[in-house]
């Protein structure tokens, strides 16, 4: 019986330094901002175009918002995306890199997207649905994982047009 005892300390004192661990620092802010120096390099079709910047960021409207999101269409940052069967690539300074068709299946498109504290990521959106229901929430409520990928920090964005 003194064994199960000890047992079960260890595994409690094991399991309060855990949940210690994953304690946030700070809450997230109340405003949502674009962060300042924001400059995103665009390629398209292999030639510079003018970067994505926290100024344009600012000047143009979100095609999606909510109390603690935004999120821009690709396409309406860069012109030369909108057309069908476009790809978008997306680079992070990690070296990570993942490519997004336009549109991508069941309809998402790929989206900057701005979240509450402040983090640039591109990813794929339902455009009837771009911010469902406990996002990002899934291991933490046994939920399975999102489905599609996404770049945080992202650095450049590469976009291929069809062939014309």
């Amino acid at each position: 019986m003194r064994s199960w005892a000890l047992v079960l300390v260890a595994v409690a004192c094991g399991r309060a330094s855990d949940d210690r661990d994953k304690l946030q620092d700070q809450p997230p802010p109340k405003q949502v901002d674009v962060p300042s120096g924001l400059a995103i390099a665009v390629d398209v079709d292999g030639a510079a175009r003018a970067p994505i910047t926290s100024d344009q960021l600012r000047a143009t409207k979100p095609d999606f918002a909510d109390a603690e999101r935004r999120a821009w269409l690709v396409a309406t940052l860069v012109a030369d995306a909108s057309a069908p069967g476009t790809t978008i690539e997306a680079s992070a300074p990690t070296g990570v890199s993942i490519k997004f068709a336009r549109p991508g299946p069941e309809g998402h498109e790929p989206v900057l997207f701005l979240d509450r504290r402040s983090h640039v990521i591109v990813e794929a959106v339902d455009p009837k649905d771009p911010f469902p229901r406990f996002h990002g929430q899934g291991a933490r409520l046994h939920r399975p994982p999102e489905q599609l990928p996404r770049v945080q920090a992202v650095t450049k964005l590469a976009i291929t047009r069809p062939a014309r």
